[in-house]
């Protein structure tokens, strides 16, 4: 049994959640720490027709957590099985790839097939219960996941659909968190168990979440990082990708240009980063929509989580040059999931802290 759930989690890369789950935190607890303008009736301390301003306060946030995570690791390992399914055959020409699990045997067709599917119903399912908003959305990242493996076959722009598949983590939970308990006909879990009793009914902010633009800034952040380090990685097949017509940045421009634009992405990806943090501290600045404006419970600690991000990719471009791929696997990895790890860290700490 063990040994089978080593060969579905390297199917997948299980390990490579931490790549987006962390920013997907940093949009829930962000989402949680902003306040929010609301009206109407409260059935909790404030009452009152007038407008109020308050942070979103939903008990049992770890459930929340917890339908984020398992909506997170659904998507991702559909997204994943998918692409391994449809990039079998190439998997298979190319020496580097060619031990995945489809092509070597260890995983048949159809097993592979009943865990994208069953991987589906995990993040349909949790989409589900965290809300009608975030259940008519979800279709979305989904076939942004299936589109990406097809885009290698007709792009090079190919790393920037994988950054946005991931980008859209943080947006998700962010508008998960923001349209509970909706009036307007969201049922949440809370809803369904009577978690919250009197709370369960206050007024949320349902489909404006959307258009709030503190997400956006941190989904985008996310696409660029993604999409910068994806390039870094397909510098390995850059040679095989133009023997099989295969479109890459790697493969189009060559390498030197190709982490010429690595660079620019990442340094695109810290000016929103840091646009994002300075959205939630700043009121006139992202004055968006409903409800971006002053923390009132996070500390100023996030501020160092753009720094974080910025001096994580310095690093990683210092250790790959066009002439020398022996460390791509550590840019890609362990630099990559450090500095998110601790860029959602910082987040939850400062939260805890506040």
């Amino acid at each position: 049994m063990l040994s089978t759930v080593r060969t579905y989690a390297s199917f997948v890369k299980l390990s490579h959640t931490v790549f987006a789950l962390p920013f997907a935190i940093a949009g829930m607890v962000a989402a949680y720490a902003v306040p929010t303008r609301l009206t109407g009736e409260w059935h909790g301390p404030m009452q009152g027709g007038r407008a109020v301003e308050a942070p979103l306060y939903v008990p049992y946030s770890w459930i929340v957590l917890l339908l984020i995570v398992c909506c997170m690791v659904g998507a991702r390992s559909f997204a994943m099985a998918v692409n391994r399914i449809l990039d079998r055959r190439i998997d298979a020409l190319n020496p580097r790839t060619a031990q995945r699990e489809i092509p070597a045997g260890k995983l048949s067709l159809r097993a592979a097939w009943a865990f994208a599917l069953a991987s589906a119903a995990l993040y349909f399912g949790a989409c589900g219960f965290l809300g009608d908003v975030v259940l008519a959305l979800s279709p979305i990242p989904v076939a942004l996941m299936l589109l990406y493996p097809f885009t290698k076959r007709f792009t090079a722009l190919c790393h920037i659909v994988l950054g946005a598949s991931l980008g859209l983590a943080p947006i998700g939970a962010w508008v998960a968190v923001r349209s509970l308990s909706d009036p307007e006909g969201t049922h949440t879990i809370f809803n369904h168990l009577n978690l919250l009793g009197e709370w369960g009914y206050r007024k949320g902010i349902g489909w404006s979440a959307v258009a709030e633009l503190s997400p956006w800034l941190l989904g985008a952040a996310v696409m660029f990082w993604v999409a910068g380090f994806d390039v870094i990685y397909a510098l390995q097949d850059d040679e095989f990708d133009r023997a099989n017509k295969l479109r890459s940045i790697p493969a189009a421009l060559g390498r030197r240009k190709a982490l010429s634009i690595a660079v620019l992405m990442h340094l695109t990806s810290f000016l929103l980063f840091f646009s994002f943090v300075s959205s939630l501290m700043d009121p006139g600045f992202a004055a968006y929509g409903q409800g971006v404006g002053v923390y009132t419970r996070l500390e100023k600690l996030v501020w160092a989580a753009p720094f974080v991000m910025l001096v994580g990719m310095a690093y990683q471009h210092s250790l790959v040059k066009p002439d020398d791929l022996s460390r791509v696997n550590v840019a890609f990895f362990t630099v990559n999931g450090v500095i998110s790890v601790v860029f959602g860290a910082i987040f939850v700490a400062a939260w805890l802290l506040a």
